[in-house]
């Protein structure tokens, strides 16, 4: 082979020599007729018709630092994204991992200084941490309000995703900030392994105030899927979590319908708007499936496609920082529940529900109303894992942890709460600001 090559050298290296003896070119132009005839133009330094070895060491040497920088800007990248977070401790450790030779680098040692810097300033938040509770949201206002027997509920329950858009912008302005709820405590072994909760502070930026953004009934139930709701959650083509929408024409669409995509779109627009990468919590009634997949009809054709969805959906919300919740199986009250009763909900909600949608520590009870604290059914869901208890009080936040459990209080965001108890949701956002006109007037 190295033969032929050379062959063809000397034959190109005559017959450039002869035109050069002709036209009295210069090397320069020597060199690129011979890698023209060889076929390596601008293969090679100056166009030398070969790779000498000294060339062919340089060339490797170059390619091999080039690696190591682009190997540098990689992780320099990956720790930006953590401090657009403010997890400013992720992205110290990341730097860690650039090559020792870089550790000099004058980019690497500044974005040490700005992340250590950064870190310093953050801040113990001490308060109650508010909990904005949402349900499903009205894509089609025309569909939802069309004056038939659901259009007073969906008023009543619901906001519209311009209603939604809106809130997100004045919470963002107004200097709010995602937290996931297991930041509020911290887990203590003792030597028979008991685990014991006290609450922490975590740690925000200044000026910032941490809130829990929540959805009830992430199910789509069937007496919406005409009426301008999304259908189901789906994920698309590059594995995130969007809802499939039918418009009045029966075309399908993929995107934004609903708040979880939303306010995965909203996050990633304002990275800023997440604490150490928190989302919020989904949370699953159990009677008509999760996600929008009839999960529960254990005689359904699609039965095991529709669990291998439902599980896939939950793996992707929850690697993207949201948490799963219950609110029951058949989403009733808890207090008006026997223990018999409650026994057989929960168990169903486990075993229907949870074993496939992802596994839930969070309980969001359904219209607010409690167990006893402390009671027969408390130990019982205790019992099935669940750790975090969520009542519902219109207009304060509170947040209690105790030595196996914590309690915390949410508000609705709903047309009903924004129309007669906008003074309840003030300090968030100006709700006549955000209302949508196309709302109809409450009777």
């Amino acid at each position: 082979m190295k033969k032929r090559v050379w062959k063809r050298v000397f034959l190109a290296l005559g017959a450039a020599l002869l035109l050069t003896g002709l036209s009295g070119c210069s090397r320069e132009e020597l060199n690129r007729q011979l890698a023209e005839s060889l076929g390596t133009l601008g293969l090679y330094e100056n166009n030398e018709p070969v790779e000498s070895p000294k060339m062919k060491a340089e060339r490797e040497l170059r390619e091999k630092e080039e690696a190591r920088e682009s190997e540098r800007d990689a992780i320099l990248e990956r720790a930006r994204e953590k401090a657009d977070i403010y997890d400013y401790s992720a992205a110290l450790d990341i730097l860690d991992e650039i090559d020792e030779d870089y550790q000099e680098d004058e980019a690497v040692v500044e974005a040490k200084i700005e992340y250590q810097q950064k870190l310093g300033q953050m801040e113990d938040y001490q308060g109650d941490i508010a909990h904005l509770c949402f349900s499903s949201v009205i894509v089609d206002t025309d569909r939802a309000f069309d004056g038939d027997g659901n259009a007073s509920t969906y008023n009543m329950w619901s906001v519209t995703v311009d209603e939604l858009n809106a809130i997100l912008e004045f919470l963002y302005e107004n200097n709010y900030v995602l937290i996931d709820v297991h930041e509020t405590i911290s887990e203590v072994e003792d030597e028979e392994e008991n685990v014991t909760y006290i609450r922490v502070y975590p740690q925000v930026p200044e000026g910032k105030t941490p809130l829990i953004i929540s959805q009830e009934g992430v199910n789509y139930y069937s007496y919406t899927l005409e009426d301008g709701f999304a259908q189901r959650l789906v994920l698309d083509d590059d594995g995130n979590v969007k809802a499939l929408y039918v418009d009045e024409n029966g075309t399908e669409q993929i995107g934004n319908y609903d708040l979880i995509p939303i306010l995965d779109a909203f996050v990633e627009a304002h990275p800023d708007f997440s604490l150490r990468g928190a989302r919020g919590i989904v949370s699953l009634t159990g009677y008509e499936g999760a996600y929008g997949y009839r999960i529960q009809d254990t005689e359904s054709e699609t039965l095991e496609e529709d669990r291998a969805a439902v599980q896939a959906i939950g793996d992707r919300l929850v690697e993207t920082g949201w948490e799963i919740a219950s609110s029951g199986y058949s989403h009733s009250s808890m207090s008006g529940m026997t223990y018999e009763e409650l026994v057989s909900d929960t168990d169903s909600w486990m075993e229907l529900i949870g074993a496939y949608a992802g596994s839930a520590d969070i309980l969001l009870f359904p219209f607010g109303d409690e167990v006893e604290f402390p009671g027969d059914k408390l130990s019982y869901l205790l019992d099935n894992g669940f750790r975090f208890f969520c009542g519902l009080w219109g207009n304060e936040d509170y947040l209690s942890v105790q030595s196996t459990y914590v309690r915390q209080t949410r508000r609705n965001v709903s047309g009903y709460i924004m129309h007669y108890y906008p003074e309840y949701l003030e300090e968030f956002f100006d709700v006549s600001a955000v209302l949508d006109g196309a709302r109809p007037a409450f009777e």
